[in-house]
Order: structure tokens, then sequence, then C-alpha cells
């Protein structure tokens, strides 16, 4: 006989929070990017294409310009956190390619962003490296995920459905607009992000390998310096009793969480204490930028919650808040793809442990292509997004395929086989295996300058003792081909 047992109010209601929280954390969202509004806001030749480079911090001609650029500023359907249909916006850049030629394409998935008009919609922050990937040959896409740019409502921040599923949907935009067109694509896509965009990028590469695989293949994917173990390393560095670098994003988050799960607390003044229930929640509406909501935080962002809140999320694995953190977790699964993570030791933002977790989960999986490469130890997490971001476009242009004559950076052609060698080098010169004269400079991963173009004859070699002990990249011009090749200096 079964035996009923009695159920108190408290414990029904966590029952019925875990599962509302698993049944939105696995809503079907059926396919769209549907187009809402496709506009050339650009079309971008040479000389503003050079300049772009040299505004990001890059000498003029360090990059090739293969190709003029239209930039489209594009709407799209998308589904919503429920599975209903709702709008997002972003970018989409199409090289001026021939219509005999097929290319591939490649998204770059943003940091964290609050304010709407600070997003690509709008040509703001780092929409130009869109340009960069586009001339050297990528159809590129930039989402603004929902909640963002010309997106109603909030912003899902750091929901991992949704980040994946509207940067997939601009994925559709892009091909669409490419079919319009008659431009071609090869297959291959790349994704790359940083910080937000690191999580934004394992949760979409996930999506697509195991729900779109026949629509879309992953050809390889860079995450960096991102929060992939919500529920753990990142949790730990955020609620800790220390200051923290960016206190905005802890109410930024449980805005979000709340909206999307409904279940963290039933009213605001449960999690918060005064006067924080008051003055957060207009700051977080997407008309403010971080710095604003970092302006009325304190250094220790936990200092916002309700002591008997703390007191609970801390002591329960199935607390609503805890549940939410987990459910949005995005490295438990192996990737049949090539994956480089990108990270600095000395991230105060994003701590280097979501990295470790992250990558050792994947290879200890049998991930059969995880590369993790620490950009620099001393670098914090804005000055670590540059090198990541630059030297993940490299390693993508080493498997893209381009269009025949195109030789974007990483598609080497002639110089494919000429290595500077020792690498690693310890001594004062760097050999060249040559069989006939080229011409060699060498920059820092941020393109300074530090030996200046010099020829080098047959099997030549060239002085490098002025370098300090560094990751530099060493350009190699043979008749009208241009490599680029890592070089460690120690």
């Amino acid at each position: 006989m079964l035996a009923l047992v009695p159920i108190n109010f408290e414990t029904m209601k966590r029952l019925l929070s875990i599962i509302i929280l698993g049944l939105i954390g696995h809503v079907q969202l059926k396919a769209q990017g549907i187009i809402v509004e496709d506009t050339v806001v650009l079309q971008l030749g040479y000389n503003a294409i050079d300049s772009i480079i040299v505004l990001n911090g890059l000498p003029s001609g360090f990059l090739p310009i293969n190709y003029d650029v239209a930039v489209h500023r594009v709407v799209y359907e998308t589904p919503n956190y429920d599975g209903s249909t709702t709008t997002a916006s972003g970018l989409v850049m199409i090289p001026e390619i021939d219509t005999s030629c097929s290319i591939p394409m490649m998204a770059y998935l943003h940091g964290t962003k609050v304010k709407k008009v600070q997003t690509f919609y709008y040509l703001q922050d780092e929409w130009q490296l869109g340009v960069i990937a586009a001339t050297s040959g990528y159809a590129m896409v930039m989402p603004d995920y929902i909640g963002l740019g010309n997106s109603p409502g909030i912003h899902l921040y750091q929901h991992a459905q949704t980040e994946a599923s509207a940067s997939i949907d601009i994925l559709r935009v892009c091909r669409s607009i490419c079919q319009q067109e008659n431009k071609h694509l090869n297959g291959q896509l790349f994704i790359m992000g940083y910080s937000q965009g690191g999580h934004a990028v394992l949760a979409t590469h996930r999506m697509i390998q195991e729900e779109l695989n026949g629509e879309f293949t992953v050809t390889a994917s860079a995450p960096g310096s991102g929060p992939y173990d919500m529920s753990g390393s990142q949790l730990d560095m955020v609620a800790s009793f220390d200051p923290y670098a960016v206190p905005g994003y802890l109410p930024f988050l449980i805005q979000s969480y709340q909206h999307i799960y409904g279940n963290l607390y039933d009213s605001i003044q449960q999690i918060y204490v005064p006067p924080y229930d008051q003055i957060l929640e207009p700051l977080l509406q997407g008309d403010h930028d971080m710095w604003e909501v970092n302006q009325v935080m304190p250094a220790v962002p936990r200092d916002i919650i309700q002591p008997d809140y703390a007191d609970a999320f801390f002591s329960d694995n199935t607390h609503p808040a805890y549940l939410a953190l987990k459910d949005n977790d995005v490295y438990e699964w192996i990737p049949e793809a090539p994956m480089l993570y990108n990270y600095c030791r000395s991230d105060e933002e994003v701590t280097y442990l979501n990295t470790v977790v992250a990558s050792q989960y994947m290879s200890g999986g049998g991930a059969p292509d995880i590369e993790v490469v620490e950009r620099d130890t001393a670098l914090g997490h804005f000055e670590c997004a540059q090198p990541s971001i630059f030297l993940s476009k490299l390693w993508f242009d080493g498997m893209a395929e381009f269009c025949e004559g195109n030789v974007g950076v990483g598609e080497i052609d002639v110089t494919d086989d000429i290595k500077p060698y020792p690498n690693p080098v310890s001594g004062d010169f760097v050999q060249f295996g040559n069989d006939e004269p080229i011409s060699v400079r060498v920059m820092d991963i941020r393109g300074k300058e530090l030996v200046p173009e010099s020829n080098v004859n047959t099997n030549g070699r060239l002085n490098i003792k002025d370098i300090p002990p560094s990751v530099v990249l060493v350009e190699i011009r043979v008749r009208d081909s241009v490599g680029y090749k890592r070089l460690v200096i120690q």
C-alpha cells in the first residue's frame, strides 16, 4: 500500500521551482531567422578599411585588405526564453567577392553590455572587428542577443539557450542575404567570442552540434575568458567576501534569471537589502551602462543580498538561484570540432579557473582537439581581449578555405614552408629555411613593431636580441605573398 507523506508549503514551492526550471530550460526552440529589417548602412573600400585597422591599434598595412565590405544592419525573428517569438538585431558583413567564389562564415559574439545603444546594431564598440574579418574573406555575423540593440525587453544576460538561438538565427540571416546576392558559402563556420561572448561561443557550438548538425557544422571555435562554470568557479569569485572588479554583474544576472525562471524571489525586498531594492532595477533596463551600475554598488557584490537569502542559497544546492546558474553552465559536453581556449591568469573579472574546469572536462571526456593558450600571465580581463581575439582569427585563417587568389592572414601560400626556428628560441638570432630572399618584420601581439622590415637572404637569420621574452608574430613576405608565424622568445 502506498504511504502518503505530508508535504508542507515550502517543500511544495521548492519542488515546483525545480519542475518549472526544468521545463523552461528545455523549451524546444523552433528554427527562425526570418528577416525583419536588412539595411546596408556602409559600403567600405580600401582606405576606409585601412583606417579601421589603424583605429584598432594595428599599423597600416598590417592586415591584408582583400575585399570591399558591405555592412548590413539587420533585425530578425528569434525564439524568446519561453519559446515565443521575439526579435533580435545585429550586423552582417559580406565581402564583395566574385560570384564564382565560395566563402566561410564567422560569428563574433560580444561581451557584457547593459545599454541597448552600445551594441553592434548602432555601430558601437568592437563592431569594426567584423570589418577586419570580412575583408579577409569571411561572411561575418555579429549578434546583439535578445534585449540589446534593436530588440525589445530586457537583456537575457548569461542565458545559454537564447545566446545560442539568437546567434544561430543571425547565421540564417547571413545565409539568406548571401543567397539573395548570389554569394556562395562553402559550409565552413568559425565562432569566436570573449567574456560573455566566450560563454555564448560554447552555448552556440553545443546547440549546433547537438541539435542542428544537418544545417550547420562548426569548423572550429575559440572561446575567450568566459564564465563557462557559472555555478562553480565564477560563483566562487563573484560571491566571495572580497571586493570584485565589476560588482554590477551580480544584479544584472539576478534580473535576467528572475525574468527567465520567475522563481528566484517573490519580491525584490526578499533578495536585496535597502537601498538596493529601490535603486538597482531602474539602472538595468537598457538606458544606462555598466559604469553607472557600478557607481551605486558596494565593492563586495554580496553586500546587496539579504543575509537570510544568502544563507538559504549557500546551504541548499536545490535553491532556485543555484539551479538557474547550473542550467547555464556551458562546458559539460564534448566538442567534435577543434576548440581554442584563450585566457589570462590575472583576469580580475572572469577567473581563469573557468577555462581550467571547462577544458579539462572536455579533454577528459575525449574531445579530439582542445587547445588552451594563456595569452599573458599579467594582463587583466580587458587587456587580454585584443591578443585573444586577434590570435584566434589567425588560428581560424589557417583552417579557412578562402576564395582562390585570396591570401588572408594565415593562408600563407608560398610562405607556408618558411618557418622561424628554433621555436621557442632562447638565443640572439632566429633562422629561416628560405630558398629565396624574403623580407621579415616582428610585432608583438597588439601589432606594435619590434623589429622593422628587414631583408633576409637565402637560409638567413634575424637578430632578435633586443626583444624580451614573449610571444611575437613574425611577418614573412615573399614576392606577392604574406604570412604570419607565431614565435616564442624565451
